[in-house]
């Protein structure tokens, strides 16, 4: 039985003879109801949200409703195990490093990585190995992860124990994670692939294909990025080839994850679930595709498109003779729209589950408008940091050494040679400029726009 399913009949049931609950949470399915929570949630969310009440289901130790729905995501995603995660990718790729590895073991993390990673490290204790995939500087982008970029990190570190690799990443842009796969299990490094971005990937048949098929350990996506569900439903997959195992998985996140686990949200991950494995959901799918295939086509001779190894849902969008900057305010301001982000050389545009041919058609036609009737004097856009001729700073701590040092606040040009205690990133999309345990240098302290940082005393 599906959770949506027991619900409704819990207030069947409760018609013909009432149950009266003193449980959390203490709304009581909707007795009370703040008025402007009502205005805008409406009765029904405050109805479907429970606690581990008799004949419901704990997700910390899913026995019943809630193991049967894992079981069937399980087959979904032919994976060993596929987890609810009700926190976010956060949460899973925290509980991902915690159970692939040891406190003090290595670990290769791409530079691109989001902050999460970062926390990651400072609750397990591991020492990250850090490399920058190649640098697309026409676009200002990350390109995907090659195996000689593993090789070479794996010669000079063979005691690495894990890799953590975000594909696609936020831009959409794909790494090699077939062959990564294969150089890891060599080595016996557990390779964690951050696909928040990708959860649409395992319902249509195009080049790419999710990194549990291609050999990944683990694997974490956001339901509600692309694929329509609420902030901030995910998954976790376990591969059925992975040696990681589905306790391991299950003590880690139970390590760091709420015992009150949002009701609403599960039954959001089933209903989702649910709709993109059915014939509706991968025809929307194809539908969405297809849209986005024809504005690119209608608009091939007048914008750039990014599509090196992309993300067929995602929109990396470039103008002749506009800058991002100028383009960005045109369409916020003349069309109403707003995109996802812009960065030196590029706009770019996130579509999903949601996004009609109506609003496709709407920003076919403002890219149009402003590719044919707009100019820059200059194409110098919005300051972002600059990616092209970065190193990664000198590591002095790990990042869990340098959380727990005191701290102080020094404006940023006493910085160089400091330890940093707080990390900076940009944010979108969360790529950290310098970590905890990072040695300030001038390079890093030209790309800070605060006036002040945080440093290990």
């Amino acid at each position: 039985m599906s959770l949506i399913r027991k619900i409704k009949d819990y207030y069947k049931r409760n018609k013909e003879q009432e149950c009266t609950l003193f449980t959390t949470p203490s709304h009581a399915q909707g007795c009370f109801i703040p008025q402007k929570a009502a205005d805008l949630l409406g009765e029904k969310f405050y109805k479907c949200d429970f606690s581990e009440i008799d004949g419901f289901d704990n997700l910390r130790d899913p026995k019943g409703i809630l193991k049967n729905i894992q079981t069937k995501l399980t087959k979904i995603y032919d994976t060993k195990q596929t987890f609810m995660l009700t926190n976010g990718s956060t949460s899973g790729i925290i509980a991902a490093l915690i159970s692939a590895i040891k406190p003090s073991d290595k670990v290769l993390i791409a530079r691109n990585c989001h902050i999460s990673v970062f926390n990651a490290l400072v609750i397990t204790g591991a020492k990250p190995i850090w490399f920058l995939p190649k640098y697309d500087s026409e676009w200002d982008v990350f390109e995907g992860v090659k195996v000689k970029d593993i090789q070479k990190e794996i010669t000079l570190n063979p005691d690495i124990k894990a890799l953590i690799i975000t594909s696609p990443t936020y831009e959409g842009i794909h790494s090699d994670i077939e062959n990564i796969s294969k150089l890891c299990k060599k080595h016996n490094i557990k390779l964690i692939v951050d696909e928040a971005h990708g959860a649409l990937l395992n319902f249509y048949d195009l080049n790419q294909k999710p990194a549990i098929k291609l050999g990944a350990d683990i694997s974490i996506q956001s339901l509600h990025k692309t694929a329509g569900a609420p902030n901030p439903c995910a998954l976790m997959h376990i591969s059925k080839k992975s040696d990681i195992t589905q306790s391991n998985v299950q003590d880690a996140l139970n390590l760091i994850n709420t015992t009150s686990p949002s009701y609403p949200l599960i039954l959001a991950i089933e209903a989702t679930t649910d709709y993109l494995a059915s014939m509706n959901g991968k025809n929307n799918i194809k539908k969405l595709i297809s849209y986005i295939t024809e504005l690119k086509n209608s608009l091939k001779d007048k914008l750039l498109f990014y599509e090196n190894n992309s993300d067929s849902t995602k929109l990396l969008v470039k103008f002749k003779n506009v800058s991002p900057k100028k383009a960005s305010g045109i369409l916020n301001r003349k069309f109403l729209i707003e995109e996802e982000f812009t960065n030196k050389k590029a706009l770019l545009f996130i579509t999903g589950i949601g996004t009609d041919k109506r609003k496709i058609n709407k920003l076919k036609s403002a890219l149009s408008d402003i590719a044919t009737n707009y100019k820059s004097n200059n194409n110098k856009s919005n300051q972002t940091i600059e990616y092209s001729s970065v190193t990664i700073p000198k590591s002095k701590l790990t990042p869990k050494e340098a959380y727990y040092r005191k701290r102080k606040t020094i404006p940023k040009e006493l910085s160089k040679g400091k330890i940093c205690s707080r990390p900076i990133l940009n944010y979108p999309p969360g790529i950290p400029l310098i970590i905890s345990g990072e040695v300030f240098n001038d390079e890093i302290i030209s790309m800070i726009e605060d006036s002040t940082v945080e440093i290990c005393e």
